[in-house]
Parts: structure tokens; C-alpha cells; sequence
């Protein structure tokens, strides 16, 4: 792989690549499901910043909202030649919530060991800063418009809600022959990932005093039996379903929540699930035993599914994922979701590649290395300039 303390157009390299991340990470741009942190939740301002900086390296920008304040942004870098193929390298401008964090979120900050810390930093600014930093080195250049490729820059809101963003991109018609998602990889090539399933159960009740609770109807008491069902019977079952490469399907119950007074009867418990799929299994026939199990034991819950994406498989032989292969530093497969699994469900192939460790995403005192941030663009400028 390159020297990542080359320097790139400008005089950039290593101080470039940091300020860019610098300037990412004062721009809050928390999901609005997230605390904001006394902050205006929402992508608008990290959107207007992507927009200028890619117009400015010669793309032809448009926004297109995904909801009021919240658009995602797509730069198209057309070749001088007639284009042959089309990527899309899939950033996306939503960051998790800032509470509980033990270092500035909005500011980038140097700890022990080259760490750079901030709310994003990791996942996924850090790669975007890396990807930036690399097109400003090949726009500068000229290298990405010497060829026949049509490169697109979609920088999708909403990734952190399911991918919203660019699941409307790719409704929308946004289409390539390859996609890569910027998230923290280690710079390894996801090539493959579980499909989600996130549903919510609602368990209804009756209330009463907690005095006489003959009266009332205990939700909490009603849920119980279902609980115990997909804990006895539901995750065993998907357990039994292994990927030779992604492994066991398996489930969260990572809510369940009812009760609001010591002396009130709960007229509602809510359980909340994490489903992660192996490919064949699909989201419906685990749907279908969730009803089936509803029907069973608690036939007045209600069954929603809050958010779906499927898995997702991309071949090694596929040429693009070789080439991102050969700057990066081998394949991998992962239990985490990403835009990567919407474009594979609406037929591109996809991976997931980007400096950082995901184990650091989310995290209070969320860091990328300095010098894995120089490596991404390193490995990124050899993917654009055709390594």
C-alpha cells in the first residue's frame, strides 16, 4: 500500500487529511432520534460543507432531502472520456448521540498514541476526511477524469436510522456498477454482512391502582411469556441457521419497558428486538415466527417492524472489490449493517471499506489513529487513481 505520509495536492498529506477532520467534527450532525448535545440535530450543515467543498473539486453537486433540514448530497466526477463504469463511494453525514461522552464531541482533540478524538472521528468523518483529502490529490491531478469511470460521491443522511438516506437514493434511481460504503474497516474489504431486523412488540393492559391490581390487567405479566418464547425459542431456532461466512443468525431483546409508578397497574410493556440474519434467511419468514409465536402466547400484542436491511455477499472475482482489495488489506465479513446492505438489495454489488476500527464507533471517547487516518487516504488516492 502507499506511503500514507505522501503528500497530496496542495500541500495537504498528513496536516490536510487532519484538518479536514477537524473541520467535520465541528459540524454537528447527530441524527435527530439521537441527543444532540444542546446542539440543532439533523445533516443540514455537515450537507452544505460536503456540497461547497465537492463543488469546489470540480463535481456537479445536488442535494436531495430525505426530510426538512436533513439532505444527502450527490457529486458526480464525469470523466473526459465517454464513462464505461460507474462507482459510488457512499459516505454518510449522520453521527450516533453525544451523550455520556468524555471528550469534546464537536472538537477534534489529540490524546495518547496519535489517538484524534470527536464525535464522528471514527465513524464515519474519518473516512470521509480520507476520501476528501484523496480527491483533492486526484481531481488535482486530473487523474479521476483520465479514465472511463464515473465516480459519484453520495453522501447519505440518515445511515444511522437504518440507512434512510440511501435507501430514498437508490428508490430515487441513484445506480453504479459498484458501491463502496465509508465506514471503519481496518481498511479490510467487507465483502459480506448480516442482514437487520428490528421490530417492536407492543403488549397492552389494562390500568388500575397498584392497591387493587385485580382490577387492572398487568402488561408486564403478558409480555413475560412471550419473552421467554423468543429467548427459549426464537434464538435458538435462528441459531440453527449458519452462514459458512457470516456465521449464526441470533436476537437481542434489548427492550423491554413497562411500568411508569410503583402504585399504577402497567397498561402497556414494549419489547424491542435486534434480529441479525445470515443470507438465507430472510426477514419475512422470521416475521412470520414472531407472529406465529404473538399468536401462541400474547395474541393482543402488536407486531411492528421498525427497520429492515438485508444481507449481503459480493464475490471475490468481482473486479472493483479486487482493486479496492489490492490498496487495502484483505477481506472481511461483519455482523454490522451499513449502506453497503442497501445497495446490494437494490441489485449493485457492494462493500464496506474505510480507515478506523468500528470497534471505537459510538463509543464516548469515540478515536481514529492519526496514522490509520493517513493510510485511508493513501489507499483511497491509489483506488481513484487506478492502482
Amino acid at each position: 500500500m502507499p506511503n500514507g505520509k505522501q503528500k497530496s495536492r496542495g500541500g495537504r498529506g498528513r496536516t490536510g487529511v487532519r484538518r479536514l477532520l477537524a473541520e467535520l467534527v465541528a459540524l454537528p450532525s447527530v441524527h435527530p432520534e439521537a441527543a444532540a448535545g444542546r446542539t440543532v440535530p439533523g445533516e443540514a450543515a455537515m450537507a452544505a460543507w460536503m456540497a461547497d467543498r465537492l463543488r469546489r473539486l470540480g463535481a456537479a453537486v445536488r442535494l436531495h432531502p430525505l426530510a426538512a433540514g436533513r439532505p444527502s448530497v450527490v457529486a458526480i466526477f464525469e470523466p473526459a472520456a465517454r464513462a464505461t463504469a460507474t462507482v459510488i463511494l457512499m459516505p454518510h453525514l449522520d453521527t450516533v448521540g453525544v451523550d455520556g461522552m468524555s471528550v469534546p464531541p464537536f472538537q477534534l482533540t489529540r490524546g495518547a498514541g496519535g489517538r484524534l478524538h470527536g464525535r464522528g472521528a471514527c465513524d464515519t468523518k474519518g473516512p470521509t476526511a480520507a476520501l476528501l483529502a484523496a480527491l483533492a490529490s486526484a481531481a488535482g491531478a486530473r487523474a479521476i477524469l483520465r479514465g472511463r469511470t464515473r465516480w459519484i460521491v453520495a453522501a447519505s443522511a440518515g445511515e444511522e436510522q437504518g440507512s434512510l438516506g440511501a435507501e430514498a437514493l437508490f428508490a430515487e434511481g441513484l445506480r453504479g456498477d459498484f458501491v463502496v460504503a465509508l465506514e471503519p474497516t481496518r481498511l479490510r474489504v467487507v465483502r459480506a454482512a448480516k442482514g437487520l431486523l428490528r421490530v417492536w412488540m407492543e403488549v397492552p393492559g389494562k390500568a388500575a391502582h397498584g392497591a387493587q391490581p385485580e382490577r387492572g390487567l398487568n402488561a408486564v405479566y403478558r409480555a413475560l411469556p412471550l419473552a421467554e418464547a423468543i429467548r427459549d425459542r426464537l434464538a435458538p431456532w435462528l441459531m440453527a441457521h449458519r452462514h459458512p461466512l457470516l456465521g449464526r443468525g441470533s436476537v437481542n431483546l434489548g427492550v423491554f419497558r413497562g411500568g411508569a409508578e410503583f402504585n399504577l397497574v402497567p397498561d402497556r410493556c414494549r419489547l424491542g428486538l435486534d434480529i441479525r440474519l445470515p443470507p438465507q434467511l430472510p426477514a419475512a419468514r422470521v416475521v412470520s415466527r414472531l407472529r406465529a409465536l404473538i399468536a401462541e402466547h400474547c395474541p393482543s400484542a402488536k407486531l411492528t417492524v421498525h427497520r429492515s436491511a438485508p444481507s449481503f455477499v459480493t464475490p471475490i472475482r468481482n473486479p472493483w472489490a479486487g482493486r479496492l482489495r489490492r490498496v487495502g488489506r484483505g477481506w472481511d465479513a461483519v455482523d454490522w449493517f451499513c449502506d453497503a446492505n442497501i445497495a446490494s438489495a437494490h441489485g449493485i454489488p457492494a462493500v464496506a471499506f474505510g480507515p478506523g476500527d468500528i470497534r471505537q464507533a459510538h463509543t464516548r471517547d469515540e478515536y481514529i489513529l492519526e496514522s490509520e487516518l493517513e493510510a485511508g487516504e493513501a489507499a483511497f488516492r491509489s483506488f481513484l487513481c487506478g492502482a
